[in-house]
Formats: structure tokens, sequence, C-alpha cells
């Protein structure tokens, strides 16, 4: 049973389809078609999804050992990589796709975060989510970003947003997402002024360049009697006073601006 290797995110879907390495589905036009007897044994094992394989669906999908029988349509229509997928010429005769025994492999995607992207194309109850977690959004985020899906990208950042996340992992979804600096104002704040400085752990997610960036604030926090240790200067109800005297650290250390509210 052919696979087919998901493709990264952001990247044009036509390159992807012709840099794919997977395979049988993507080899079709070199004539390298080839069943393999391994596919095959997976395709046994595996598993309907008990919510999402629709008797209607005309389209599918093995992900991992479960199998998910969905609607082509909705899935060209929010995804340039489905809709990219759906239009590789086949050979004559070929199933793939259309049955159980032959699927089509979304290779080095997991079930479980393949599903809950599926709770939001298909959700259960209208006007409810059972996404809550920030492991669960971020799970959401990179099954966007894997299919190209922008306005579900967008929706689970929204949603992350609204979370409280401890600062140093903002700071570390925050970078790895490319998401607006502006929006780790208050996170740097906490680090930098803070009793104790980041962990052994802490340093080495942060990397090399971060860490002597918070060691250089810190030592300024601690110089202006800003940190929450001193609070040297500062009486009850200046509280405004010692925040902007962290953005401002903020700023000239880190380079990037307050948002308006400070």
């Amino acid at each position: 049973m052919p696979s087919v290797t998901p493709w990264p995110p952001k990247q044009d879907s036509a390159k992807a389809v012709s840099q794919s390495t997977c395979s049988p589905r993507c080899d079709v036009k070199s004539g390298n078609v080839m069943e393999s007897e391994s596919h095959a044994s997976e395709a046994s094992k595996a598993q309907r999804h008990r919510d999402y394989f629709f008797d209607d669906g005309n389209v599918v999908l093995q992900v991992e050992s479960v199998l998910y029988k969905l609607h082509r349509s909705l899935l060209e229509k929010h995804s340039p990589v489905f809709r990219e997928l759906f239009t590789i010429p086949q050979p004559p005769g070929s199933t793939e796709g259309y049955s159980e025994d032959n699927p089509i492999v979304l290779a080095g995607v997991g079930a479980m975060d393949f599903t809950r992207f599926l709770w939001l194309l298909y959700p259960p109850t209208l006007g409810y989510c059972e996404i809550a977690t920030v492991d669960e959004w971020l799970s959401v985020v990179d099954q966007a970003d894997r299919w190209q899906m922008d306005s579900l990208r967008e929706y689970a950042i929204t949603q992350l947003r609204q979370l409280y996340i401890e600062p140093v992992r903002k700071i570390l979804i925050w970078n790895r997402y490319n998401l607006p600096a502006n929006e780790l104002v208050a996170s740097y704040m906490d680090i930098i002024s803070r009793p104790l400085a980041p962990s052994l752990a802490e340093a080495q997610e942060l990397g090399l360049s971060l860490v002597v960036k918070i060691s250089n604030a810190r030592d300024l926090v601690h110089s202006q009697g800003a940190c929450a240790c001193c609070h040297m200067g500062f009486r009850m109800g200046e509280s405004a006073a010692k925040d902007r005297i962290l953005a401002d650290i903020v700023h000239s250390i880190f380079g990037i601006d307050s948002p308006a509210y400070f």
C-alpha cells in the first residue's frame, strides 16, 4: 500500500509533491509504482476510527494504525496540500484511497494529532471544542502548518494567547512558531525580575545567546532595585513605575518594543 509523506509547513504544495521522497503515490509519473507487503500488513492491522469513518466519506486515509474515511471535498477546500495530493495522476485501475485495503498512508503524522485536527474540521458538537490545554493547541498549530491551513493556525494561536503559559516555555513557543515578539515582554519581565535565575534545564532550552542576554538584563534590574527580591525605591502603588523600568530594560537588551498598555 503506497504511503505519502506530508509536506513541510509553509512550503509550496506543488513543489512539495515533486520533492516528496515517499513513494509509490509520489512516483507515479516515473512509472515506479510498487505495492509493499509491509504496507499491506499494516493495512490489515489498522482499525476504523470510531468517529471519523463516515459511511458517505469518499477517501480513506491511514494514520499510524487508524483508518479514517473522510470527505475529499472538505479536505480540498481547506488545504492546498490535500488538494494537490488528490490531483496526482494514478495508474489505470488504481484503488488507492478508495478502500480500507488500499488507503492513502499519511507518514510522519500521529493518530491523536490528526484526530485532534479533525475535531475542528468535524466538530462533534457545534459550538463546543474539546481542545483545552497548551499541548493540545500546539498540536493543532503543527497540523495547520503541515496541511497549510492558515485560518486554523491563527485560530489555534488565538486560543493559546488566552491560556497561561509559564514564561520560559512561552518564549520557546513564540520563537519556534515565529509569533510577535512584543507579546513576550511580560514573560521577559517576569524572568529578569524573579529571585532565581534560569535553571540549568531552562538555560539549555533557551540557548546561550538568550541566557547571556537574560543575565545582563537581571544585572540591570538588580542595579535599579526593580527585582522581586529588592523593591528598592518602590512603595505600595508604584508598581507601574517598576513595570516601566522592566519594560525599558527588555527593550534595551532584547530589542523588543512594549505593547501599548505598558
